[in-house]
C-alpha cells in the first residue's frame, strides 16, 4: 500500500498513518501516527488507553525510554490491535495485533509514534522522500 508523505502545520512532509487503536470492543478515535524507524517501540499517550479503551495499566509490563523529552520518560505496555486506514484515511486497510507503550508525559504533535518493536517489524517499509510517498506491506 502507497501512502503520502502529509504536511502539519510548521512541518515539511512526513511519513504519516491514520490508525485506530482496538482492544475488545472499545476503539480509539482516529489518530494520526508517524512511522519512525528512530522510535523503538510505537508511543502512544496515555489518554488513548484511558479515555477510549478503557484499560487498566497499573498491572501491565513497564516501559522507560527518552527521546520525545529528552528525559527519561515511563511508559506502560499493553496488546492491542491496530488498525491502519487507506490513504484516503477512510476505510480500515489492514489491522494488526501487537503491543504498544501508553504514557502520561508522551507530547508529539503529530499524536503518536510507529516504531520498530509492534509496527516495523510486522510490516516490509519503503520512503521515497524525495518523491513524497512511502509503502508498507504486512509481513
Amino acid at each position: 500500500m502507497r501512502f503520502p508523505y502529509i504536511t502539519i502545520p510548521n512541518t515539511a512532509p512526513r511519513p504519516y498513518l491514520n490508525v485506530v487503536v482496538r482492544v475488545g470492543y472499545r476503539t480509539s478515535d482516529i489518530i494520526k501516527a508517524i512511522v519512525d524507524s528512530g522510535a523503538d517501540r510505537s508511543i502512544f499517550p496515555m489518554e488513548v488507553a484511558v479515555k477510549y479503551l478503557n484499560v487498566d495499566l497499573s498491572e501491565t509490563e513497564p516501559w522507560n525510554f527518552s527521546g520525545t523529552t529528552g528525559e527519561l520518560q515511563h511508559a506502560r505496555l499493553a496488546k492491542v490491535s491496530l488498525a491502519i486506514l487507506d490513504p484516503n484515511g477512510k476505510e480500515q486497510a489492514v489491522e494488526i495485533d501487537t503491543v504498544c507503550a501508553f504514557c502520561d508525559t508522551f507530547k508529539f504533535s503529530g499524536g503518536a509514534l510507529l516504531g520498530q518493536n509492534g509496527f516495523f517489524s510486522k510490516f516490509k517499509t519503503s520512503f521515497d522522500q524525495p518523491n513524497n510517498h512511502f509503502e508498507i506491506e504486512p509481513l
